[in-house]
């Protein structure tokens, strides 16, 4: 494949007697697996929305005796969405404040007005004191999050490998 995204050696699918597991092996810009239903997200996860890399990072309270500086996140946030651009360097960062927090081209709290990939509304990320979840809201290309370490999927699951979407097909015995 002629993808900038994937190494030579990206991914490996392969079947443990029980399960079959897909894995990152290393290089390009990692292997993702279709957000299906709400899930939580831990910290430092990666996640991908339309050609967008996000990772969620957890923002510390200050101290109540800390002085309010410049550059202080915002009373009510717990969280961020920071870009990844290509070469791995850190781009924009997306504050996550309490409750529902929309990512889409169109509407919300994080937008990516100039991403075709993204849809007008895409995901929700809800940020609730046990954590973070995700979750897709009917995205024309899906929401993905980044699979560390052997990865159980199934029929039907979708893998992002750099540019390309791959589903899983499994046949019967």
């Amino acid at each position: 494949m002629d993808d900038p995204f994937v190494a030579r050696q990206q991914a490996r699918i392969r079947f443990d007697g029980v399960s079959i597991l897909a894995e990152d092996i290393g290089g390009g810009s990692g292997v993702f697996t279709r957000v299906r239903a709400e899930r939580a997200l831990a910290v430092g996860q990666e996640v991908r929305c339309g050609r967008q890399r996000l990772i969620f990072e957890v923002l510390m309270p200050a101290p109540p005796t800390t002085p309010r500086v410049w550059g202080s996140p915002e009373d009510g946030c717990r969280g961020r969405l920071v870009q990844v651009l290509e070469g791995g360097l850190r781009g924009n960062a997306f504050l996550l404040k309490e409750g529902e927090n929309v990512l889409g081209r169109e509407l919300g709290d994080v937008t990516f007005s100039g991403d075709g990939f993204v849809s007008g509304r895409h995901a929700v990320f809800t940020v609730r004191p046990d954590g973070v979840t995700l979750r897709d809201v009917g995205s024309s290309n899906g929401t993905f999050v980044r699979i560390d370490g052997p990865t159980p999927v199934g029929d039907g699951d979708q893998l992002l490998v750099g540019r390309h979407l791959l589903k899983l097909e499994v046949a019967q015995a």
